[in-house]
């Protein structure tokens, strides 16, 4: 049996042992081999080899990625989503060159919002009235410039990031940790199923996968991957949005935080990423200007 490289990398993923960490160096050992089109059990058994993969995980490729629980899996997936994989047309660049790239995204809703020009929007999940009041001044501009909101679909300012773009008929993405059939926090089940439809829902889990506490930085890893800049609006210190701002930095994304007051919990991160460097927010135009430089005046 011969697998396209799409079918390849829908299917990596879902081997038995193999994380992330494997599965990129399968993907970039491909790569590096242009002249094989399709993967066969001769393939797995050659890069397995030059890579080193253990026996247990170089037996389970063998066994499971030809297997037709494998060809129900994937079946099953594509009936209710879409899935994206790193060698499609419409994988974005920009996501492609990070260090870790997701080999296989599923999504529901419109890969059209991929195109746009994108500014991940993280924060607190507590967010105080000063960041709600500071969202609503500085991102509406920024979404009438059609610049795509990507957010996470968490509590707080993820999700009015999404709203923000509904309410000003722009565009926006939620990159979420678990399968696209759950939803958390379950409140934002109604937001997600709009986002579905109008918009572009994105997960590297499978249907039917549940959240758990590693899989959100990892999806803090996509975020800041899609994104040309990161607009932190309020973090506590130690704050997981912090975690995507440092994703960003060594991605070589631009850094952006809104400054708040000295004694407030929720603004000791932003500031500390201002005090190292990160640009300060004052208004719309100084997210836009590094969006959008060639428009800007």
């Amino acid at each position: 049996m011969q697998l396209t490289l799409r079918d390849f990398f829908m299917r990596l993923n879902l081997v038995t042992g193999v994380g992330q960490r494997t599965a990129n160096s399968c993907w970039r050992w491909l790569d590096g081999h242009p002249e094989i089109r399709q993967v066969d059990p001769t393939v797995v058994s050659q890069f397995a080899d030059e890579l080193s993969l253990t026996a247990v995980v170089a037996n389970a490729l063998q066994l499971e990625l030809f297997s037709r629980d494998m060809n129900d899996t994937v079946t099953e997936n594509l009936t209710h989503s879409g899935c994206l994989t790193i060698v499609d047309a419409a994988y974005p660049p920009q996501l492609r060159e990070t260090y870790a790239p997701p080999l296989a995204l599923y999504f529901l809703g419109d890969l059209r919002r991929l195109q746009a020009p994108q500014l991940a929007v993280v924060g607190s999940r507590k967010p105080t009235d000063y960041a709600v009041r500071a969202m609503r001044l500085l991102l509406p501009a920024v979404v009438e410039q059609r610049v795509c909101l990507v957010s996470g679909l968490a509590q707080g300012v993820d999700t009015m990031t999404h709203q923000v773009a509904l309410a000003h008929r722009g565009t926006t993405i939620a990159v979420i940790g678990t399968g696209l059939d759950k939803c958390y926090p379950a409140a934002n089940r109604d937001l997600m199923a709009t986002l579905a439809h109008q918009q572009l829902v994105l997960s590297e889990y499978p249907w039917g996968t549940n959240g758990a506490r590693h899989h959100f930085p990892e999806r803090n890893r996509i975020i800041a991957g899609l994104a040309q800049s990161v607009l932190v609006v309020e973090a506590a210190h130690h704050s997981g949005s912090l975690i995507t701002a440092n994703i960003a930095l060594q991605e070589n994304r631009n850094v952006l935080a809104v400054p708040g007051t000295i004694d407030g919990k929720n603004s000791v991160g932003t500031n500390e990423l201002i005090f190292a460097g990160a640009k300060p927010i004052l208004n719309s135009e100084h997210i836009i200007e590094e969006l959008l430089v060639d428009k800007v005046p």
